[in-house]
Protein backbone atom coordinates (compact mmCIF):
# COMPACT_ATOMS: atom_id res chain seq x y z
CA UNK A 1 0.00 0.00 0.00
CA UNK A 2 1.35 3.27 -1.18
CA UNK A 3 1.82 6.32 1.58
CA UNK A 4 0.09 9.28 1.29
CA UNK A 5 2.35 12.60 1.91
CA UNK A 6 0.28 13.52 4.78
CA UNK A 7 0.77 9.98 6.11
CA UNK A 8 4.64 10.36 5.63
CA UNK A 9 4.46 13.81 7.02
CA UNK A 10 2.99 12.67 10.15
CA UNK A 11 4.96 9.50 10.74
CA UNK A 12 8.26 11.95 10.45
CA UNK A 13 7.03 14.07 12.87
CA UNK A 14 6.59 10.98 15.32
CA UNK A 15 10.18 10.03 14.40
CA UNK A 16 11.50 13.23 14.65
CA UNK A 17 9.92 14.30 18.11
CA UNK A 18 11.48 12.58 20.63
CA UNK A 19 14.84 15.01 19.15
CA UNK A 20 13.54 17.89 20.95
CA UNK A 21 15.36 21.40 19.85
CA UNK A 22 18.52 21.00 17.71
CA UNK A 23 21.37 22.16 18.07
CA UNK A 24 24.74 22.89 16.24
CA UNK A 25 27.91 23.38 18.10
CA UNK A 26 30.54 25.91 16.94
CA UNK A 27 32.51 23.48 15.65
CA UNK A 28 30.18 21.43 13.17
CA UNK A 29 28.34 25.16 12.33
CA UNK A 30 32.14 25.90 10.95
CA UNK A 31 32.16 22.41 8.70
CA UNK A 32 28.34 23.37 7.62
CA UNK A 33 30.14 25.77 5.39
CA UNK A 34 32.39 22.85 3.33
CA UNK A 35 29.25 20.90 3.42
CA UNK A 36 25.29 21.14 3.40
CA UNK A 37 22.57 21.73 5.84
CA UNK A 38 20.40 19.25 3.85
CA UNK A 39 23.98 16.25 4.96
CA UNK A 40 23.36 17.22 8.73
CA UNK A 41 19.63 17.10 8.61
CA UNK A 42 19.74 13.56 6.85
CA UNK A 43 22.49 12.40 9.91
CA UNK A 44 19.97 14.01 12.82
CA UNK A 45 17.25 11.27 10.72
CA UNK A 46 19.50 8.70 10.94
CA UNK A 47 19.97 9.20 15.02
CA UNK A 48 16.36 9.76 15.22
CA UNK A 49 15.73 6.26 13.15
CA UNK A 50 18.09 4.44 15.34
CA UNK A 51 21.08 4.06 12.78
CA UNK A 52 23.20 5.59 15.35
CA UNK A 53 26.67 5.19 12.37
CA UNK A 54 30.00 4.81 13.72
CA UNK A 55 28.90 3.99 17.18
CA UNK A 56 30.91 0.60 18.64
CA UNK A 57 28.69 -2.34 19.22
CA UNK A 58 28.65 -1.77 23.18
CA UNK A 59 27.79 1.60 22.80
CA UNK A 60 24.57 0.88 20.61
CA UNK A 61 23.69 -1.66 23.53
CA UNK A 62 23.91 1.18 25.69
CA UNK A 63 21.66 3.16 23.29
CA UNK A 64 18.96 0.72 23.16
CA UNK A 65 18.75 1.10 27.35
CA UNK A 66 18.73 4.88 26.79
CA UNK A 67 15.91 4.94 24.89
CA UNK A 68 13.79 2.71 27.07
CA UNK A 69 15.46 3.97 30.55
CA UNK A 70 15.09 7.95 29.14
CA UNK A 71 18.96 8.20 29.15
CA UNK A 72 21.17 10.08 26.85
CA UNK A 73 21.69 8.70 23.63
CA UNK A 74 24.73 9.16 21.69
CA UNK A 75 25.71 8.73 17.74
CA UNK A 76 28.68 8.61 15.72
CA UNK A 77 29.07 9.79 11.64
CA UNK A 78 31.09 11.39 9.86
CA UNK A 79 30.43 14.90 8.52
CA UNK A 80 32.42 16.83 5.64
CA UNK A 81 35.17 13.95 6.60
CA UNK A 82 35.29 15.12 10.28
CA UNK A 83 33.65 12.70 12.88
CA UNK A 84 30.86 14.22 14.91
CA UNK A 85 28.44 13.67 17.70
CA UNK A 86 24.80 13.70 17.74
CA UNK A 87 23.90 13.91 21.45
CA UNK A 88 19.90 13.45 22.23
CA UNK A 89 19.77 14.82 25.97
CA UNK A 90 18.01 12.08 28.98
CA UNK A 91 14.62 14.61 29.24
CA UNK A 92 14.29 14.47 25.16
CA UNK A 93 14.67 18.65 25.54
CA UNK A 94 17.18 18.60 23.10
CA UNK A 95 19.58 17.39 20.61
CA UNK A 96 23.29 18.89 20.00
CA UNK A 97 25.60 17.89 16.42
CA UNK A 98 29.02 18.62 18.32
CA UNK A 99 32.53 17.69 17.68
CA UNK A 100 34.32 14.81 20.10
CA UNK A 101 36.67 17.66 21.55
CA UNK A 102 33.85 19.74 22.16
CA UNK A 103 31.73 17.25 24.42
Amino acid sequence: MLETIEEKASREKRVLAWLGAGYVSQGVLALIENSSNEELAVLFYRHALGDWGLVPDKDRQSNVHALRNNERVISSYLFAGIKILIITEADRSRTTALLPSEY
